[in-house]
């Protein structure tokens, strides 16, 4: 009776393991998201403070107004945004706000990949900066699109009483807030000087807000001048609309206190500032002669620097002319070997072969070690199929193993894996 009823509680235990190995669905492959989509956007203006509210939704195909975050993916959804940059800040035209986004996986059969750059993550309404893996969620920094505006009209646009022919001029903010004076104006003005309806003397681009117009007062008769704030940076310029002219009062000079014209300068390029010019949160590279680095490369102090068509210092992961680099946070170059996430990376030195910089793939050998490097230029580790045979990559260092055991499996002196 006894071996009768432990051959029944074999069976019952049997079933049981068999109905239980039955009741748990097979473990398919976690796919990676190999890329992302997000649009992001904002109704704030020029001299506004950023919202401190971001609305986040998951249709990004729909037009939508004010501060938002949305995706219309189906595997992942924006589940938070907040602000890098400041909210107490007053907005310039064309500063570029940052955004950090927490998108977060909505299907279990997919994950988001160790690493993501400016290749995979595609940004509408701004671009990629940065990105940071946490178990289900991912982490984006983004820049918005320029902040766009139009320039106050400068006020009370007159003749100075104690100098002939001298013109001047008021930003045209009544605010006695100092930031916010410096965020709503350019701080750069045309200014026009006619003698009737004759135009006599152009300014273009001039910083400041007077101007001895004497020297150009050879002949008597009715002067005035018009004056209006214009964009100056090329982010100004791309994002920002010129003021409306403000046209002074007469000036009459006769013929007896008419110029000799002494004092006609040419006016030259502002050379102020010249090298790297901060704009907002942005570097730029200026020449003596007013113009930016652009869409190139450019070695200063033996570094060297990305700058996009806007002649943006660039920064993180970027693409260029096909392939791949990445920036510091001080937008220099970085070469050799990069952790990034929880993969290891290796950008070409100086002395590697190749573009200086870029990032690299498939075999490399390094101090006298070999390792391997997948497409998306991360290292190689445990096993690993490569060119038809399959290798074994020491975890942590990822050198290729050879003539040695790995468990039971032999791996020759090339590295191969031999049945």
């Amino acid at each position: 009776m006894k071996r009768k009823w432990k051959t029944i509680r074999c069976i019952l235990i049997t079933v049981c393991l068999l109905m239980g190995i039955q009741s748990v669905p097979a473990l398919a492959a976690t796919k990676n998201i190999s890329s992302v989509s997000v649009r992001v956007g904002t109704d704030t203006e020029l001299g506004e403070v950023l919202p401190s509210n971001i609305v986040t939704f998951d249709d990004s195909l729909e037009a939508h107004d004010g501060t938002y975050a949305a995706t219309n993916s189906t595997k992942y959804y924006v589940r938070d945004a907040e602000w890098v940059t400041s909210t107490s800040e007053f907005m310039k035209v064309g500063q570029e706000p940052r955004m950090r986004l927490y998108l977060y996986i909505l299907d279990d059969d997919y994950a988001f990949r160790g690493t993501y750059s400016a290749n995979n993550v595609t940004v509408k309404g701004g671009t990629f900066v940065s990105a940071k893996r946490s178990s289900r969620e991912l982490e984006i920094v983004v820049k918005l699109n320029g902040i766009k505006g139009k320039y106050p009209t400068p006020s009370e646009a007159s003749w100075r009483d104690s100098g002939r022919g001298r013109a001047f001029w008021n930003i045209g903010v009544e605010e006695d807030d100092d930031d916010y004076s410096k965020a709503i104006t350019s701080g750069y003005y045309d200014v026009y000087l006619y003698r009737g309806k004759s135009l006599v003397k152009k300014l273009e681009g001039y910083k400041g807000t007077s101007y001895n117009f004497y020297p150009y007062m050879t002949k008597a008769g009715d002067y005035t001048f018009k004056v209006r704030t214009v964009p100056y940076t090329e982010a100004e310029k791309a994002c920002g609309t010129k003021s409306d002219w403000l046209e002074s009062e007469e000036f009459y000079i006769d013929e007896k206190h008419v110029s000799d014209g002494t004092g006609q300068t040419e006016e030259k390029p502002n050379t102020e500032h010249v090298g790297w010019v901060l704009e907002g949160n942005t570097w730029y590279y200026r020449y003596p002669d007013g113009s930016f680095q652009k869409d190139s490369w450019l070695m200063v102090n033996g570094l060297w620097y990305l700058f996009d068509t806007s002649g943006r210092m660039l920064t993180g992961w970027q693409a260029k002319d096909g392939l791949t680099y990445y920036l510091y946070d001080s937008g220099a170059m970085h070469s050799g070997w990069l952790k990034a996430g929880n993969y290891w990376y290796y950008f070409n030195g100086i002395y590697d072969g190749g573009v200086e910089g870029a990032m690299r793939t498939g075999w490399l050998v390094n101090n006298g070690r070999t390792y391997y490097l997948k497409s998306d230029g991360s290292m190689a580790e445990g096993w690993c199929e490569a060119e038809g045979n399959w290798y074994y990559f020491y975890p942590g260092d990822g050198f290729k193993a050879v003539n040695t055991y790995i468990d039971t499996f032999y791996v020759d002196a090339d590295g191969i894996w031999r049945k």
